[in-house]
Parts: C-alpha cells; structure tokens; sequence
C-alpha cells in the first residue's frame, strides 16, 4: 500500500517504507519518541512512534536509517498534510519483498555511467591531469559511482554523483564547441574531479546524512586533500596543470558567498562553475516537471528558493 491510497482517519494500515531518517526525540513533557521520515518508493512522509518500546522487537533492538521496515499505522493529519502514527514495525521479509523498490537511482544504468566517464577520461590527452583524474576516480570508483550528489538539492540518488558529473561532461561538450578557446583537458579534468571530496562529505549512500568532516570542512577541502595525496603519489604538485585542478575545485561553487574560498580566475573555471550550476538547478528543475501534469504548478523546488514553476498546456 503507498502513502496517496491512504486517507486521514484510516487505521491499521499496513504499508512497506524505507526509513530515510530516525531522530529519537522528547515531548514537553519529556517523554521519549521517534520521528521518521518514510519513503514508500513514490513519496515520503512524515511518520511519530509513540511508544518506543515496540522498536525493540526488531532484530537490531532498533530502527536504521537506510533500511526497509513493514508498518502498521493510524493515518492523522497534522499542518494540512498527513502523518503516520506507526503503531507496529518489523522487520522485513526480503525473500518476499524487493527493497530495491525503496531506493531512488540515476536514470542510467552503472554500467553506462562507468562507460561514458571512462570515455570521458580517455580524451584527456594531457599526462598529468589524465594521470591525476584517474588515480582520484580509479581510488575511489565504488564511491564515487554509487553516491548521491547531495542530500537533498539535487541528484539525491544512489549513483547521483556519476550522473551529475556525467550530465556536466556531456554539456562540457557544447561548452567547447561553441567556445574553442576554452582547454578541453582541463575542463573535462576539473569537471570529474570537482565533486570528489563528496564520497567523505555523506556518510553512506542508501541513507546518507554529513558526516563529521562533512559539516566541519566540506567536500571542497576534502576534495582538495584527495588531489593533494593524488598529486604527492604522482610526483606533480608542482606542475601548473595541478594547481589548476586546484582552483577549479576550490572555485567550483563560484562565489564566496556560496562557499567557494577563491572566485573563478581561470576560464575553465568559469565554465565549470556555470556547467555545474545549469545542472543541478536544471536536473532538480525536470524531477518536478516529470511529476507535474500540464497546465498546473510544480511542487517548490529547492534549487529555485522554493519557487514553483508554472507547466504551460502546451503540446
């Protein structure tokens, strides 16, 4: 059963979600609760257990985050919109139900993601930035080719970072195209390595929340220290193609306002910047158009300042 077949005032519904998020909490009163945000595989939710001693008959004694759990729930409504008060969970039979069903992935397949960034690679005629690319993607590839790009803003899938940097490469192309001028070795270079330090930002892929370097450095500086220790293995920390590679990471988010600790100064820093930005505002941007029908709104998009983007009846 999926969360939009269910109505205010049902009672004992029984329904299979992924628990994306699990937060013990107190009342006023200080009495101990669970929050969770629930996925069905179409929506999430928002879920309370009140009694937590019924968490304690799960295998772990617990519920995690990441995993697929069988609910049973009162439906409520609270601010305007429905919440499930789970009154019994266990855990679930995965000879009976595939959990894959719960998880969001790219919308191309692994297989192609590593085939197309492998070309990729293969057209970066300079030694040192392709040397440098594949020591970072080679090191890292069951990471870097199965975690989201971000939590929540864009690309927030497994296999959500291969894609987005494969998306980018692939508008890196009409980029060099329309502007010859612009270095192709270091844009493709920059371009698959600017996100990397994001494989140490999450803590996991399936249900990934910041990890500690995550909220106290950020994938920028974490990125860096990965092209360091690429750079150091090399023997190329002094070439002008990895202190390149260094400002295009440091400088990706464009503006210091937005987390970057050095503005674009070089072109191909420019374009990544504007690469990387037409991507996760437009990829954001065409989930909602796909769940919206003509002639009607979309749901606020994150990427926009919550803005909501109107679907003209138009064939």
């Amino acid at each position: 059963m999926k969360f939009k077949e269910m109505q205010v005032g049902d009672n004992n519904v029984v329904f299979n979600a992924l628990v994306i998020d699990c937060k013990q909490k107190q009342t006023v009163n200080q009495t101990p609760y669970y929050g969770l945000t629930l996925f069905d595989g179409e929506t999430s939710a928002d879920s309370r257990i009140w009694n937590v001693n019924i968490v304690q008959e799960l295998k772990a004694g617990m519920i995690e985050s990441g995993k697929v759990y069988t609910f049973t729930a009162k439906v409520n409504e609270y601010n305007s919109k429905n919440q499930y008060i789970v009154t019994k969970v266990e855990d679930i039979d995965e000879s009976v139900v595939n959990v894959k069903e719960f998880y969001r992935y790219a919308p191309v397949e692994e297989t192609v993601l590593k085939a197309g960034i492998k070309e990729y690679i293969s057209k970066i005629d300079n030694k040192v930035l392709s040397s440098l690319v594949k020591v970072l993607i080679g090191e890292h590839a069951e990471r870097f080719f199965t975690y989201p790009a971000a939590m929540t803003m864009h690309h927030n899938y497994l296999s959500g970072l291969a894609y987005h940097t494969y998306s980018m490469l692939k508008l890196a192309d009409a980029f060099l195209i329309n502007y010859p001028n612009l270095n192709k070795n270091l844009l493709y270079a920059g371009i698959l390595i600017h996100d990397i330090g994001k494989i140490e930002e999450f803590t996991e892929a399936k249900s990934p929340t910041y990890s500690l370097k995550g909220n106290l450095l950020g994938h920028l500086v974490i990125g860096l220290t990965y092209l360091e220790q690429a750079g150091q293995k090399l023997n190329v920390t002094d070439t002008e193609e990895y202190l390149a590679l260094q400002h295009m990471i440091a400088a990706h988010h464009g503006e210091l306002e937005y987390g970057s600790p050095k503005e674009p100064a070089i072109a191909c820093a420019v374009a990544l910047y504007l690469i990387d930005l037409s991507d996760s505002k437009m990829a954001a941007i065409n989930d909602e158009l796909g769940k919206t029908e003509k002639g009607t709104t979309t749901n606020p998009i994150p990427t926009l300042s919550k803005k909501v983007l109107y679907v003209p009846n138009i064939d």
